[in-house]
């Protein structure tokens, strides 16, 4: 039972660290995008 339960945390800890790291690549792409559109009309 209670390797079950370290299990089930584990996996949902994997998921909240895949999800920040979504987010994080995400804004790292837009600011990188804006960045260059704004050098490129500048």
């Amino acid at each position: 039972m209670k390797h079950e339960n370290y299990l089930r945390t584990l996996h949902t800890k994997d998921r909240g660290w895949f999800w920040f790291g979504s987010t994080v690549v995400i804004q790292i792409v837009l600011i990188s995008v804006s960045y260059l559109m704004m050098n490129i009309s500048l």
